[in-house]
């Protein structure tokens, strides 16, 4: 792909456009809040879908974000906070929630925001026409009514503890999409929502450009302009940051990050140091080895433990990672997991036992064999990887050469993320594939995970794993209100993955996020999620780009 010079962006480059020549220490002043400047965001993924419903990646997510505002947020904390609705309230059954919404809102066609819009909302959701991968979330909800233009009443069929954080998380404008067929409307590319940043272009391959919604009901961005730069390879990506072509990786658009190998050896780099702050934190993610549980080679569990048992995590976490992150032990990152839940050991020996218990035999190849339906089946299978990602492919290899230890030939192919999802996963055309998925504040996302009902094209069980008490817990872990209580349902689901192994957990990663120093007011997650966009500034004196409204 050729890169073009960042003056395509039409804006005027002033003159602290280069970082060899600039003092850093302008940058330790925080100086007054003033509108202005842009951020120019690294992504090597493109979205796939900014259509809310249909939005699947944390790309996707990222983005939208920015555009559109739902009933409720997080705050730093994971504690639900009021954003579109003022308050609430919930039913002593924690069956019904009433909402308040805010008066005056608008979104960025000047259209009011009113209760019509969370009741389409739900509508759009909750219609099995709609690819919506938020279509879980709605299930739960027995009907939604307006009761004026700014009260709404949600009505659950049953207690939903993560209602608020889950649902209506991003307001779709009734006005213009009523009517539509969502799956294919060009909305997708021409977002309007009530968020701080309005949709300003997308350039197929280069780059997204939002800028700010100067009636935002919270208060104008100060920021003009944030840019999703789509640059596929982390090591341009990496460079485009050194050389001051972007300003940050990884505070808002999850698709970019620093490397763990950059992280170690490049930050001391004074183009990093001096004109970068750098953040580590947990990413509430993990990767794994989706096995796909309808092919004959995966089905029994004690196959995939012995898969789990031949890969070394430890060393994948010392030698790719360079030690940032951990061997998981399983899906959950906060009050969900089990502390007696521990990661399979690596042990090649006890996993050719387990092989050979479940009818794997040594062939004359090399290769192990077993009769399955009548026929003779080598145990060799493809290992799809997500090729955006530097430490995938070099985890794949050490998983291919680990696994040949043990009589297991792994074919590996590296495709681009969209072609990969939408060739090979939607349409569960494959044996393995090398992923990760980053958690909800709330267990109960695991979900669309793991239960036996998430298994079509559109849903998130892509591994197609069942198993009737994973199932009754993942329902129970829904409907239960008392945190106790559902302390010990996801604990028990804890154990019951483990066991069961429906992915190898690999490990968890710490996100790596720079952002330059000019920037000022901005908050982060627990989890490297930058908050509030409204609020970030540059001051004045540091201000890099003329941006004109």
């Amino acid at each position: 792909m050729i890169r073009k010079p960042l003056c395509l962006f039409a804006l005027v480059w002033l003159s602290l456009s280069g970082c060899s020549h600039i003092d850093p220490k302008i940058y330790s002043q925080d100086g007054p809040v003033a509108d202005g400047d842009m951020l120019v965001e690294g992504s090597q993924g493109e979205p796939k879908h900014l259509m809310p419903p249909l939005a699947v990646t944390v790309t996707d997510f990222g983005l939208d974000y920015l555009v559109f505002d739902g009933l409720a947020r997080y705050d730093e904390n994971f504690n639900p906070i009021p954003d579109l609705a003022e308050r609430w309230t919930i039913s002593k059954d924690g069956k019904v929630i009433t909402y308040y919404l805010r008066k005056g809102v608008r979104f960025h066609d000047g259209v009011e925001f009113t209760a019509a819009d969370v009741l389409f909302t739900y509508q759009v959701n909750a219609d099995p026409k709609v690819n919506s991968t938020k279509a879980t979330y709605y299930e739960e909800i027995k009907n939604v009514e307006a009761l004026d233009p700014y009260t709404v009443r949600v009505n659950f069929k049953k207690p939903y503890p993560p209602a608020l954080g889950e649902t209506f998380d991003m307001i779709l404008p009734k006005h213009l999409l009523e009517g539509q067929d969502i799956n294919k409307s060009d909305f997708d590319r021409h977002l309007v929502g009530t968020g701080p940043y309005k949709f300003k272009e997308w350039k197929t391959g280069q780059q997204i450009v939002l800028e700010a919604n100067p009636d935002y009901w919270a208060g104008k961005p100060h920021v003009q302009e944030i840019v999703m730069k789509i640059i596929p390879d982390q090591t341009t990506e990496f460079l485009e940051l050194l050389n001051g072509g972007i300003d940050a990786l990884g505070p808002w658009f999850n698709g970019g990050s620093m490397t763990t190998e950059q992280y170690v050896k490049d930050t001391e780099n004074p183009k990093i140091k001096d004109f970068y702050n750098l953040y580590k934190t947990n990413s509430f993610g993990f990767s794994y080895i989706g096995w796909n549980l309808k092919n004959p080679l995966f089905q029994d569990k004690k196959v995939r433990q012995a898969l789990t048992m031949a890969i070394d995590r430890q060393t994948i976490v010392q030698n790719v990672l360079f030690g940032q992150g951990e061997v998981s032990a399983g899906p959950f990152h906060t009050w969900a997991v089990n502390p007696d839940v521990k990661p399979w050991p690596y042990d090649p020996a006890k996993a050719k036992e387990y092989l050979k218990e479940a009818g794997w035999l040594p062939g004359p190849d090399g290769i192990l064999h077993k009769t399955i339906a009548g026929k003779d089946r080598p145990f060799k299978f493809t290992l799809l990887i997500d090729q955006e990602w530097i430490e995938n492919e070099r985890t794949a290899t050490i998983v291919q050469q680990q696994l040949k230890q043990v009589g297991i030939q792994v074919d590996l192919q590296s495709y681009e993320w969209a072609i990969l999802y939408s060739q090979f996963l939607e349409p569960r055309k494959f044996d393995a594939f090398f992923w990760g998925w980053i958690e909800d504040p709330d267990p109960s996302d695991n979900y669309i995970l793991f239960h036996s009902s998430q298994t079509g094209e559109n849903q998130s069980n892509t591994c197609s794993y069942s198993n009737p008490q994973a199932n009754r817990l993942l329902e129970e872990g829904r409907e239960t209100l008392d945190l106790a209580k559902r302390k010990k349902i996801y604990r028990k689901l804890h154990s019951i993955l483990q066991e069961d192994q429906p992915f190898t957990f690999l490990y968890t990663w710490d996100r790596l996020i720079a952002i330059h120093k000019r920037f000022k007011g901005y908050r982060v997650n627990p989890n490297g999620v930058f908050i509030h966009p409204e609020q970030w500034y540059v001051p004045a004196a540091q201000q890099k780009y003329s941006v004109k409204p």
